[in-house]
């Protein structure tokens, strides 16, 4: 019997997104301005599989399994935007329909984060109630993450959805409780819905009030841009400053992040690069996170009564144009699944 099935459950619960960008057919997104950027940046190429196809997913599934990876955070985006279209769009949800079909699903948890960035917004109540109902029916897998019992659901950025509900936090309210009715209607308990904030600055107010807790997908530091990357100790030191805010000053629970990289030369982006981190580096910031989750009873997700569940989200799995890598590379080989492991353990179900 695997640890899963025995419902063993986990001090810290590890996530690490999860981006379905990686399709064969052109344009595709390992290609800059008609190039293929992979000769350039060959240590990020995936050694488990290139593109988002079974094959690759099934092995990414045991990979993470085996190395203490608890759930995968799959990105989704609404298709409705016809004339906003990038091409290809619809296969950016790829990831939910190949990890759903995996034979080695029940050995990791995943949940749904609804990517509202621009174009990828839904502001019609017909759109919302069918997107709504969606996820709910996704949430019913077996393999769906649950804390408490609770299935677990993420809006990526809260001001995009306040803005896309014409900056009303009542309308923004109204939203999330139309995805907990039909929750309840389709015999689900009531989901933990997170919200995405930056880090400059503690989220708070109405338009965080209807969130159940508050994480951040990725956040870089306010610097100029320049040919050598700055350190990866500048970019983690910058999470952790965000974290312990949150920590101190926060109304709601914070899910902190940690960034595995962000260096987005490859696909040609003015923002600021970072370092990679070495093995010593990224075991370090996996222990930081760690004895921030310890320290601080705001950092986690609320559970019945004043419990708390410990959790981290990792930017991010497949990353790979912007340097937020996990997943086993020619370059990196297996050294961030390792450390994971050697901090926090061998994954265990995070069912309550």
């Amino acid at each position: 019997m695997t640890a899963s099935q025995q419902g063993e459950q986990s001090d810290y619960l590890v996530g690490v997104y999860y981006f379905s960008g990686w399709w064969r057919g052109q344009p595709n997104k390992y290609f800059t301005g008609g190039r293929d950027w992979r000769p350039d940046y060959p240590g990020r190429v995936p050694t488990l599989g290139e593109y988002n196809e079974q094959e690759t997913m099934d092995r990414e599934i045991v990979a993470a399994a085996d190395h203490g990876v608890h759930f995968f955070q799959i990105l989704w985006y609404y298709q409705g935007n016809k004339g906003q279209r990038e091409p290809h769009q619809e296969k950016l949800n790829e990831g939910l329909r190949l990890f759903t079909a995996s034979p080695h699903n029940s050995r990791l948890k995943f949940t749904v984060e609804f990517v509202n960035h621009p174009p990828f917004g839904i502001t019609s109540d017909a759109a919302w109630e069918s997107a709504c109902r969606e996820w709910c029916k996704t949430m019913k897998h077996p393999s769906y993450l649950r804390i408490g019992g609770r299935p677990l659901f993420k809006v990526h950025g809260v001001q995009y959805f306040l803005e896309q509900n014409g900056k009303h936090p009542e309308r923004a309210a109204d939203r999330l409780a139309t995805l907990r009715r039909i929750a309840r209607e389709l015999g689900l308990p009531n989901p933990l819905i997170g919200g995405g904030v930056g880090v400059g600055a503690v989220a708070a107010g109405s338009a965080a009030a209807p969130y159940d807790f508050l994480t951040t997908y990725m956040e870089i530091p306010d610097l100029p841009r320049r040919d050598e990357p700055y350190s990866y100790e500048t970019l983690i030191e910058y999470a952790e400053d965000g974290w312990l805010r949150y920590a101190v000053g926060s109304q709601k629970p914070y899910v902190p992040y940690v960034p595995a990289g962000w260096d987005p030369r490859p696909w040609k982006d003015p923002r600021p690069s970072f370092e990679m981190p070495t093995r010593s580096e990224w075991t370090a910031a996996l222990r930081r996170v760690k004895a921030a989750l310890d320290a601080s009873p705001k950092l986690g997700i609320p559970t019945a009564g004043d419990g708390r569940q410990k959790m981290l989200l990792i930017y991010a799995w497949n990353e790979f144009g912007e340097g937020g890598i996990v997943a086993p590379t020619k370059g990196e080989g297996t050294m961030k699944l390792e450390a994971i492991r050697e901090v926090f353990g061998r994954s265990r179900n995070a069912d309550r």
